[in-house]
């Protein structure tokens, strides 16, 4: 498979000129609504709305069958330190094999995970469900994001991929709010059965987004520490996705709980005005990103997440409460695609599913860090310092960007990937 060689990238992520990179003018037309894009488009839109369902409610669970917030972080930890200790053989198995057989692994083990917590009773079961979640995680984010990097089209890389993850952003306004009626209207176990079946809507849905990639008939090197860990390119942007991870790990875990101790209602809003501002920022910021410069919606990104969960601690009300939502949505979906899009660019092409997963494991790590430490934070000195430990750790991510140092720019025509 031909691809980039690693000193090379497609833009500075400094530059704030479009015109740094010439594009010929079919490039620049090259359409990104295709019929494999829309088909994995669709099943991350389906296949998120049902883990969104439980994204947010888990943790009341949890609390329900008596455990404490230190329990609750450590049930999401197991999940995103499942997945973090998989991605780089995930990530091997992408670049090694194709995509859609790791997609298809992931949504069918979404879909097992949903009917483990459905039969699940006590602690060290929701654990086991968590295990396999945390196998679904690693494998879909990993190759889905790889496919959308595949089919997308190089001059217009960011958009591609802010619009497949604005389709995540669609689930999380409906799943969390959605999920907390089903509870309150049925109970927890119509909300497996439906989340389960979410889950096996997507595998099916993914078998119509046709393999883009070729398989390689060099002989590739088994997977080994060595070789098949991480990608080095990769890793200034696995630094910004841990310090995004680590914010996003402590809403995961505590914001439903955070919002019913100060009698702000249903947590599930916060989660749709945040995947709304997620959604808007996601289809409009690739754009950005593609035309100045990555760090053009990076920076300012990142720091409207910090400031969001800076914020948390004095919303006593509901209007602070969902302008905090706002932020963080606005600012994690201007940062989260130009990261990985950035990624892309800087990252061979024959090693794009382990750049993935380098990216991935950044982004596993922080929140599993964001969920087992910011949990003893809480239960020993409360919410409040744990909202400012959150923002404060996400800020650290911009020490990745400046890391990504700038590349010479590439003609699109010439840099463009011969065999995916």
């Amino acid at each position: 498979m031909a691809g980039l060689r690693g000193d090379t990238g497609l833009e500075s992520v400094y530059s704030p000129s479009p015109g740094a990179v010439s594009l010929p003018a079919k490039s620049a037309k090259e359409p990104v609504l295709t019929r494999d894009f829309l088909f994995a488009t669709l099943a991350n839109f389906v296949n998120s709305f049902g883990a969104q369902m439980l994204m947010a409610t888990l943790p009341v669970y949890i609390l329900n069958l008596g455990g404490s917030e230190v329990e609750v972080g450590l049930v999401t930890g197991v999940m995103a330190g499942t997945a973090l200790l998989l991605r780089p053989l995930a990530g091997w198995l992408t670049d090694a094999w194709q995509r859609r057989p790791l997609v298809l692994a992931g949504t069918f083990c979404y879909g097992l995970a949903s009917i483990v917590y459905l039969l699940a009773g006590s602690l060290p079961v929701l654990l086991l469900g968590r295990l396999v979640q945390g196998v679904g995680i690693c494998s879909y984010t990993t190759a889905a994001n790889s496919y959308v990097a595949d089919v997308a089209p190089p001059s217009r890389r960011a958009e591609a991929i802010g619009i497949f993850a604005a389709a995540q952003s669609l689930g999380l306004i409906l799943g969390p709010a959605i999920g907390f009626v089903v509870i309150a209207m049925l109970d927890f176990h119509r909300l497996f059965y439906l989340s389960a079946s979410l889950s096996f809507a997507a595998f099916l849905l993914s078998l119509f987004a046709r393999e883009r990639r070729q398989k390689s008939t060099a002989r590739r090197q088994p997977w080994s520490l060595r070789t098949g860990v991480v990608a080095i390119e990769a890793l200034p942007m696995a630094w910004a996705a841990l310090c995004l991870g680590f914010g996003h790990g402590a809403t995961m875990s505590f914001l439903s709980i955070f919002a019913e101790s100060r009698g702000l209602g249903n947590p599930g809003f916060y989660f749709t005005v945040q995947a709304v501002a997620l959604l808007i920022s996601r289809a409009f910021c690739g754009q950005l990103a593609d035309r100045y410069g990555r760090s053009f919606t990076i920076v300012p990104g990142m720091v409207a997440a910090a400031i969001a969960l800076a914020l948390l601690p004095m919303a006593h009300d509901l209007p602070l409460f969902m302008l905090s939502a706002a932020l963080f949505g606005l600012g994690f979906g201007a940062a989260q695609p130009a990261t990985m899009a950035l990624l892309v660019d800087r990252v061979p092409a024959r090693q794009r599913g382990l750049g993935m997963s380098t990216y991935f494991t950044g982004f596993d790590t922080g929140i599993t860090l964001g969920s087992i430490m910011l949990g003893v934070v809480a239960q020993r000195w409360g919410f409040g310092v744990m909202w400012t430990l959150a923002g404060a750790g996400t800020l650290f991510g911009l020490l990745g960007i400046l890391r990504a140092r700038p590349r010479p720019p590439l003609n699109h025509a010439l840099a463009r990937e011969t065999h995916l």
